[in-house]
């Protein structure tokens, strides 16, 4: 099993060195229960709540053999960009592997620190849920545009010149399709864009 942060559109990364003995993801529901006369408590379904989970472990002061990955400086590398995630509410993309755990989050807390001089740093890293807004659609008058599925070979100046004869306009499209980007890349967050996106379908006007 290992546990990934990414973020930067999965640019940048951390490998945990140390996996936590154990984790867990806690989540909750948002009914409402109301008293209603002559019909006594009743419930009223509301949407799930945010999940969230932390994690506990060390970050290793020297290169032990059961480590995960290349050796870090603990204070210098981890802790650095953990904190500066942090500080920046940065969006990050949190996979453990081997496990259903594959969620965007943001870092609610991160306490570390040392305690049995043997120069490891502990810390407890706790993250939340993030959902990003979708505003509501609203009825358009506009061109609705032409519908493309992405095929190997396919980059986005050549698939907008292919339906308005030129390419000029490709960063627009892409950015009018950066839902579908986002979707694609976050399935396939290993892969260049111009492969996570073979099989959806884009709009291009």
């Amino acid at each position: 099993m290992d546990i990934y942060l990414n973020w930067d559109n999965e640019k940048k990364s951390i490998l945990f060195p140390v996996n936590p003995e154990s984790f867990e993801i806690s989540g909750s529901q948002n009914n409402q229960s109301l008293y209603i006369h002559n019909l006594g408590e009743i419930n009223l379904k509301g949407k799930r709540g945010l999940y969230s989970i932390t994690l506990e472990s060390f970050f290793p002061s020297k290169k032990y053999n059961f480590r995960h990955g290349k050796y870090h400086d603990p204070y210098n590398f981890y802790c650095k960009k953990l904190k500066n995630l942090y500080e920046k509410n940065t969006t990050v993309h949190l996979i453990i592997t081997e496990t259903d755990v594959n969620m965007f989050c943001t870092i609610e807390s991160f306490v570390h620190g040392e305690n049995d001089g043997s120069g490891d740093v502990k810390y407890t890293l706790t993250l939340k849920e993030y959902r990003e807004v979708v505003a509501a659609k609203r009825i358009s008058t506009k061109k609705k545009g032409s519908t493309h599925t992405w095929k190997k070979g396919d980059t986005w100046p050549k698939v907008v010149k292919k339906y308005l004869g030129s390419s000029k306009t490709w960063k627009t499209v892409r950015k009018n399709n950066i839902a579908v980007v986002n979707k694609a890349k976050r399935k396939n967050f290993k892969k260049k864009e111009t492969v996570a996106l073979i099989g959806y379908k884009v709009v291009v006007k």
